[in-house]
């Protein structure tokens, strides 16, 4: 159910994608006469790299009874699309055409990302700034000599322009849930992605996919949330035909969401929830995402799009507190609803002191002004947005065994019970 869709049918005026070309050019055509067809095609400018600046396919073009020759001299556009050179039947060991580099690979949704788009034999660079423990797993996700590590700085152009220069297609997945004495919100979610889309732009990089979040937006409570919208626009503005994923909050193994409210439930007497803790949210799998990223690498007609990805039931914080206590089989469950200004009044010292000693400072879960502020408005997909539904893809249900992995903080031990979802006793 993933595979993603192609836009052109027939007689379409969208742009071809990358699917009608793999269906023109026979599997077995010979190098020299693949080169030929390449080069034939590039003169004749037949397929768009930039949505932006692309034209239509020939009202007249039939897929089913055109040469490639007619192909080549019946359409115009600019060049072709990413996956142009696939082969194989799309497994590891297969060539998708694509080159991509992902920055953000070693992080929760990074890794999901990069295993789904090298297993299909795509090529990768993965700069990191991290020591080579964190993220030798990355390497066996493709096969083998297809992934590439480097060492990089968001703050060194360079690095990034090298990291990217040999790739038709960049994902930019960096991102801050709390700012640090080294790295602010502004750096992270608004100077990178700016200069990244610049410099995707000015080597010819075909597609740059950048990942925000959902309830992005200037005149949302929530610093995090106000510099991931500052960073959309930056990387529309430097790359028109940008793709914008803005997913809502993440459910998976390592999350950072239902693994806290565990943990603190396992350790402490009460859980404290932000006034009322009826702030709505569509948390989705972090599966499903790193899925819909792959369809939209593999998909040309995605370019300059927005796309929404939600799970399919609303849920408010207090729900999902509630939720975790029943899976992990808490007998007496507290919660202290604490009100904002409480915990904003905790949460001074650590804000003050940030960027004003010389060393890290641990940074407690959720109590940060940006996570406080954000828990004030509701994180919903609206019904207009592109989302799963466009991508060929469901989203996975949120009970059961999507959040299986709770069960390791069950007080009765790791089997009690049957399954995730179930409210049965030990």
């Amino acid at each position: 159910h993933t595979s993603p869709r192609g836009a052109c049918r027939g007689k379409s005026t969208e742009m071809m994608s990358s699917r009608l070309l793999q269906r023109a050019v026979p599997r077995d055509l010979p190098a020299a006469a693949l080169e030929s067809v390449r080069q034939s095609l590039d003169v004749h400018k037949v397929f768009a790299r930039d949505a932006s600046t692309s034209t239509s396919v020939s009202p007249s073009w039939d897929p089913s009874s055109t040469t490639l020759t007619d192909l080549a001299a019946s359409t115009s556009s600019t060049t072709l699309p990413a996956t142009y050179g696939h082969r194989g039947t799309g497994g590891r060991s297969s060539i998708s055409g694509i080159t991509s580099t992902v920055f953000g690979s070693t992080g929760f949704l990074g890794r999901y990302a990069v295993n789904h788009i090298a297993k299909s034999g795509s090529r990768m660079i993965l700069p990191t700034r991290c020591s080579e423990i964190h993220r030798q797993h990355l390497k066996v996700m493709g096969d083998l000599g297809q992934i590439v590590q480097m060492e990089y700085s968001i703050r060194d152009r360079d690095t990034v322009k090298y990291a990217v220069e040999r790739s038709n297609m960049v994902v930019n997945m960096v991102g801050r849930e709390w700012e640090t004495r080294n790295f602010s919100f502004e750096d992270v979610h608004v100077t990178f992605p700016a200069m990244l889309a610049e410099v995707c732009k000015e080597v010819g990089v075909e597609r740059l996919v950048h990942v925000s979040a959902l309830g992005a937006s200037a005149s949302n409570p929530s610093t995090y949330y106000q510099t991931k919208a500052a960073g959309d626009d930056a990387v529309r503005a430097a790359f028109p035909s940008a793709t914008i994923v803005q997913p809502s909050k993440l459910i998976g193994t390592e999350d950072r969401l239902l693994n806290v409210f565990a943990e603190h439930t396992s350790k402490f007497y009460s859980v404290p929830l932000v006034d009322d803790g009826q702030s709505k949210l569509q948390p989705v799998f972090v599966d499903d995402v790193a899925l819909a990223i792959q369809a939209i690498v593999q998909d040309e007609t995605t370019a300059g799009k927005t796309y929404e990805l939600a799970g399919s039931k609303v849920y408010t914080m207090e729900d999902l507190l509630k939720m975790t206590h029943r899976i992990i089989r808490v007998n007496n469950p507290s919660i202290v609803y604490v009100p904002s200004f409480i915990l904003k009044m905790l949460a001074a010292p650590h804000e003050y002191l940030l960027r004003r000693v010389p060393f890290p400072l641990p940074t407690p879960t959720g109590l940060t002004y940006s996570y406080i502020n954000a828990q004030s408005v509701d994180y919903l997909k609206s019904r207009k947005s592109l989302g799963f539904e466009q991508l060929g893809i469901e989203p996975a249900k949120l009970e059961g065994l999507v959040i299986d992995y709770l069960r390791m903080f069950r007080y009765a031990g790791y089997d009690a019970g049957d399954t995730a979802g179930t409210t049965d006793g030990p």
